[in-house]
Order: C-alpha cells, then sequence, then structure tokens
C-alpha cells in the first residue's frame, strides 16, 4: 500500500531508498519542521515524528505491498540491490546494532526465507526492523513494474525534487539530504567477490523487474 497519496499521487516506500528524505519533505509540507531546522544538510526526523500522512509500512501491521486507489497515479525511488544491501547492513547492523548477524548469516537467513518471517513479525522488534531493510524491492514494489507511473533512481535526487515540487507537493522543497552514514564514523561494509554474486542471485527477481539503478552510495 502507499505510505502517503497527495494530489492525486501515491508514494510507495522501500527501506534505504531515500524514503527518509521524501518524508522530511513531506513532514516539511505540513508546517512540521522547526524554523531553525534547515542548517547543516544532514538530518533526521528522530524527536520530530513521523508526517501525519505517512503511513509505516515497515514496522506497521499493513502488508508489505498493496495496490492503491485507482485512478491516482504511482511514483516510486529504486536502487541497485546489492548497493542498498551494503547500505542496510552498515546502516542497521552495525551502526544501529538492530540484529547481531553475520553477512553470511544474512545470506543465508535471505535464502531460506527465514528473514522474511522475521519481517513479517507482528511483533515491532529490533531484528524485524533491520529484516524489512534487507528484504528485496519486490517486497515493496511488487513484481510489475508498469504499475508505476514514475519511477526514479535514488541517484538523481535533485530531479525527484524537482518531481516533487511541481506535480506532488506543488510548493519549493528543501534539498535535505537524510541519514548520511559518512557522519557516523562506521565504514560501510566489504563484501567479498563471492557474497556479491550470492546477493545478485538472491536479489536476482529485482533486476529481472528492473528494480536497480547504477550504484550510488547514499
Amino acid at each position: 500500500m502507499p505510505n502517503f497519496e497527495l494530489n492525486g499521487f501515491e508514494f510507495y516506500d522501500a527501506p534505504k531508498n531515500g524514503g527518509t528524505t521524501v518524508r522530511m519533505w513531506l513532514k516539511y509540507a505540513e508546517g512540521g519542521l522547526p524554523a531553525d531546522f534547515i542548517s547543516d544538510g544532514y538530518y533526521t526526523l528522530a524527536g520530530l515524528g513521523a508526517p501525519r500522512q505517512w503511513t509505516d509500512t515497515v514496522m506497521g501491521q499493513q502488508p508489505f505491498f498493496s495496490r492503491g486507489v485507482a485512478g491516482n497515479r504511482r511514483w516510486c525511488i529504486t536502487r541497485d540491490p546489492v548497493d542498498r544491501f551494503i547500505s542496510a547492513y552498515t546502516d542497521k547492523i552495525l551502526r544501529e546494532g538492530l540484529a547481531h548477524w553475520g553477512v553470511n548469516a544474512c545470506l543465508d537467513m535471505l535464502e531460506s526465507g527465514e528473514l522474511e518471517q522475521i519481517a513479517r513479525s507482528p511483533f515491532p522488534t529490533h531484528e524485524k526492523q533491520a529484516a524489512c531493510h534487507l528484504l528485496g524491492q519486490c517486497t515493496w514494489f511488487g513484481r510489475d513494474k508498469s504499475y508505476f507511473d514514475h519511477v526514479f533512481c535514488v541517484t538523481e535526487m535533485e530531479r525527484v525534487r524537482e518531481f516533487c515540487e511541481n506535480e506532488v507537493f506543488k510548493m519549493p522543497l528543501p534539498a535535505l539530504h537524510g541519514r548520511d552514514q559518512s557522519r557516523s564514523g562506521i565504514k560501510r561494509v566489504t563484501l567479498c567477490t563471492d557474497q556479491r554474486d550470492r546477493l545478485e542471485r538472491i536479489y536476482a527477481e529485482d533486476y529481472q523487474v528492473g528494480w536497480c539503478c547504477p550504484v550510488f552510495k547514499m
């Protein structure tokens, strides 16, 4: 289901695909950001709360993907699946410590379906949150790319901002950038060739459907 609908446009988010920036734009449009919020280009919603119109499809009870309202236009932001895994693992496992899983353990659980079972738990645990960030993008967008009217790549967030200003929010938006991992002091996890090859097989459906784009570190 969409995370929010505004002016006839539905946004579908996959964790680690620029959704924090979109949520902050929605919070900004609702008038929920402090006047001095725009200060140094690095932002988080911690302590501010989610936007009123945002539906949480990670920790909420909703299914990961379901269709929205007929007649609305749909949009999403994609990311290279392997780079997305690296970002999610670095952020949620190494930096936040939501779960104590090694890389190979994550790959095992992705292959066996155990990670999806954890993600579908009705209980809002740290492990559930970590698992949701590691699942493939078909979980969040479905398996029909033609369902979406606008598909962007996380490498083109300036283009996303222009689209949001002109079509979705219909107002000027600040150039926000959320969750800059370079400030955490935690280095991005390094994968060996075998792990990369294995991830490409695990996320093969994402690549086949088209939920991928050139690698970009964010």
